[in-house]
C-alpha cells in the first residue's frame, strides 16, 4: 500500500505589522501629495481670478473708449442736499463703478434695470442687485449666502476700485463743523466730496492723460475678499455701491463697530494687513482725522486691513493695472512703493523689478 502525503497549503494573510507598515507608507503618500493638489487647486483658482481682473480691465478700457473717461468712482449725494450719513435718505444714491460698468461685461438688462436716480438701497433697485456677476467673484474667496427675501438683496464682490491715498468714501473736505455744500472748501458741487489720487474718486472720472504716473504704474482694480472668519453680512458682499458699515461687529450691536468700505479700497493700509476685529485699530488710525490726506501720517493706520486690499491667495495679490495687465503683488512689496502704485498722478518713478 502506497501513502500519498498531502500538504496543506499556507492560507496568505498580512500581519498586523504588516499591516500597520502598509497604512503608514499610504498616509505619507497622502501627506506628500495633498499639498501638491491643494496648490494645483490654488493655482487653477489664481488663474481664474486673474481672468476675471482682466476682464474688469477689458470693461473700464471699453467704457473709456465709449466715454472718453474711466467711470467714476461712485455716484453721491444729490446736490444740494448732502446728508452724510443719512445712507437711506432719498439724496443718498451711491451707486459704485461696478454698476457702470455692467453693459461692458455683458450686463445690459441688469444695468437697464438699475434707477440710478433712486439710491442703492431702494427697493425699487432690487432686481438688479439680487442678479449675481461671477466676474466680480474670485474663486478663493470665501462662500456667502445671500440676505433673506424680506431685505434688499446685494451681490457678492471679491474685487474692488483703487481709491488711491486719500480716504474719500467716509470723509469730504470739510473740517469738523462745517456742512455742506460749503463753498470755502473744495468741490462743494460735489458735496465737498473728494475726488481722490487714485483711479476712482467721489463723482470723478479720469481720462487717461489725466494718468501721468503711467498706465503699467498705477492699479485700477486689487481683490478685497472676505477675511476668514469674516461674517458674509451686506457689508462683506455688496460692491455695487460705495459705502462703508460694519463688518465684524455682532449683529445685536452689542460689541464694537468697526468701517469696512464697500466697492474701494485704499493703499494706505499695508497689502493684506490684518483685519481689525475690536475696533481699536480704527479709533487710532481716525481719532484725529479731519480731512481726506490726514491718515496717511498715522502709523496706526498700516495695521487697518478692511480698508486695505487683501485676498486669501498665498503670498500675495492680484491686481488689476490701468494698462489692462494683471499682476500678483507680493505682501512683501515696500510700503512706499505700493502707496506709489496707488495714485495716478504721484509723479514717482517706478520700476517693474521694485514689486
Amino acid at each position: 500500500m502506497k501513502y500519498h502525503s498531502q500538504r496543506r497549503s499556507a492560507v496568505a494573510a498580512f500581519t498586523l505589522i504588516e499591516l500597520l507598515v502598509v497604512i503608514a507608507i499610504i498616509a505619507v503618500l497622502i501627506s506628500l501629495l495633498l499639498p501638491a493638489v491643494q496648490s494645483a487647486r490654488e493655482a487653477a483658482r489664481r488663474a481664474q481670478c486673474v481672468n476675471n481682473l482682466k476682464q474688469l480691465a477689458l470693461a473700464c478700457h471699453n467704457y473709456e473708449s465709449g466715454n472718453s473717461v474711466f467711470p467714476m468712482g461712485n455716484l453721491g449725494y444729490r446736490y444740494p442736499q448732502c446728508d452724510w450719513w443719512n445712507v437711506f435718505g432719498s439724496g443718498a444714491l451711491l451707486h459704485s463703478t461696478f454698476t457702470f460698468m455692467l453693459p461692458y461685461i455683458e450686463g445690459n438688462n441688469q444695468y437697464n434695470a438699475f434707477n440710478f436716480w433712486r439710491g442703492f438701497a431702494f427697493v425699487s433697485n432690487a432686481t438688479a442687485q439680487y442678479t449675481q456677476v461671477s466676474a466680480f467673484i474670485c474663486p478663493s474667496d470665501l462662500d456667502w449666502v445671500q440676505e433673506p427675501p424680506q431685505y434688499v438683496p446685494y451681490i457678492h464682490g471679491s474685487y474692488a476700485t483703487n481709491r488711491g491715498r486719500n480716504e474719500n468714501i467716509g470723509f469730504n473736505w470739510l473740517p469738523a463743523g462745517a456742512t455742506a455744500p460749503d463753498g470755502a472748501y473744495p468741490r462743494p458741487q460735489n458735496c465737498n466730496g473728494d475726488d481722490g489720487d487714485g483711479m476712482f474718486g467721489y463723482e470723478s472720472s479720469f481720462k487717461i492723460s489725466q494718468v501721468t504716473d503711467g498706465l503699467s504704474n498705477t492699479f485700477l482694480f486689487g481683490e478685497a475678499s472676505r477675511y476668514v472668519g469674516q461674517p458674509a453680512s451686506v457689508s462683506n458682499i455688496i460692491n455695487i455701491a460705495t459705502e462703508f458699515l460694519d463688518d465684524f461687529s455682532p449683529t445685536d450691536g452689542s460689541g464694537p463697530y468697526t468701517a469696512h468700505p464697500t466697492s474701494g479700497a485704499f493703499v494706505v493700509p499695508k497689502l493684506n494687513a490684518p483685519p481689525d476685529k475690536t475696533g481699536a485699530v480704527q479709533a487710532a488710525c481716525f481719532a484725529n482725522t479731519v480731512l481726506p490726506p490726514d491718515w496717511i501720517t498715522v502709523p496706526a493706520c498700516l495695521n487697518y486691513g478692511q480698508y486695505g486690499f487683501h485676498s486669501l491667495h498665498p503670498g500675495g495679490t492680484n491686481f488689476a493695472f490701468a494698462d489692462g495687465s494683471v499682476k500678483f503683488v507680493k505682501d512683501s512689496v515696500n510700503v512706499q512703493t505700493y502707496r506709489a502704485l496707488g495714485t495716478r498722478a504721484g509723479n514717482e518713478v517706478l520700476s517693474a523689478d521694485r514689486y
